[in-house]
């Protein structure tokens, strides 16, 4: 459903822009927008998508100068609109958004060699992993999502972007985003309170926004850098341990090879799948998308999570 229109958020429109952009895009098989909407149900990102009839809206750009993309299916093209870029910006970010470089049919080889994923490339075909367009923007998601449940998370993000004016006019929608790290780092750590924060989350999150302003575009030296190293430079962030800086590399940087060995829903989706206790050591973990998925760690962890995900709404349901 689109975000309804709240009256007390400031809404943003790039100086000069009266219309959008408009721009298409084929892009490679295989590619669903149905299989991202249908994982978007209960995801802690599904705040920052807005569906809009057949258009999924996201902000996008760097973190202190955020734009509307808009993508919509039109037979074996998209159409693209973007609110504050040109149509080459428009389409190198639809292709970052929906990891559209990433050769797909290779993970789907191994998938067919593994017990545990086999069927999933038919069941979530063409499901590629969303990204965010910063590291920053995934910091922010993965520290708010620290220890608490996705609903709990979601609430906290929607004070926050709401405390903070995080709207952009896409025509007649509204899209959310993140605040700038400008006005991240300026937050007191009572109005963040206020929103429902932790000290222990304040802190981190004023931290991340002063190393934000400083380093604006961090994520070529991320996506480049060996995965340990990538992993020990976002450590060194107070209130950032492994498990987040792994999620952020997987969506900020959009890196292949993130297997979250850590993560609560992998470790639950390997014993329950893989028959791997959950309480073993993550280095077995690790050793088993080290030998099913060497390279594709970061799709590993993302169709374990919705294979468990569906698997536990049908049950439910």
């Amino acid at each position: 459903m689109p975000v309804p229109a709240t009256r007390s958020y400031p809404t943003a429109r790039p100086a000069g822009v009266a219309a959008p952009t408009v721009t298409f895009l084929e892009p490679p098989r295989p590619t669903s927008l149905d299989a991202l909407r249908s994982q978007l149900v209960g995801s802690s990102r599904s705040l920052v998508f807005v569906t809009d009839g057949d258009r999924l809206l996201r902000a996008w750009g760097r973190a202190d100068r955020p734009w509307a993309l808009a993508v919509e299916p039109r037979g074996a093209r998209w159409r693209i609109e973007a609110w504050g870029a040109d149509p080459p910006a428009a389409r190198a970010a639809t292709r970052a958004l929906f990891s559209l470089d990433h050769p797909l049919p290779e993970f789907y080889r191994l998938v067919r060699a593994d017990p545990v994923l086999a069927g999933t490339e038919r069941r979530f075909r063409g499901l590629r992993l969303p990204r965010d367009p910063t590291v920053f923007e995934s910091l922010v998601h993965a520290i708010l999502g620290q220890q608490i449940s996705v609903v709990a998370a979601r609430a906290i993000e929607r004070r926050l972007f709401e405390a903070t004016g995080g709207l952009l006019r896409a025509g007649a929608v509204d899209v959310p985003h993140p605040p700038s790290p400008r006005r991240l780092a300026g937050l007191t750590a009572g109005a963040l309170g206020a929103i429902g924060m932790s000290r222990a989350k304040a802190a981190a999150l004023r931290a991340l926004g002063a190393w934000a302003v400083d380093r604006p575009a961090p994520e070529p030296a991320l996506a480049a850098a060996p995965l340990a190293r990538a992993i020990a430079m976002l450590d060194a962030l107070p209130g950032v341990g492994p498990w987040t800086a792994e999620n952020a590399l997987l969506r900020g940087a959009g890196r292949r090879d993130v297997f979250v060995a850590g993560d609560l829903g992998v470790r639950v989706a390997l014993e329950r799948y893989a028959g791997l206790a959950r309480r073993a050591p993550e280095a077995r973990a690790r050793a088993w998308a080290d030998r099913h998925y060497p390279g594709w760690g970061s799709y590993a962890t993302f169709y374990l999570w919705r294979r468990l995900v569906a698997d536990s709404a049908s049950a439910a349901g």
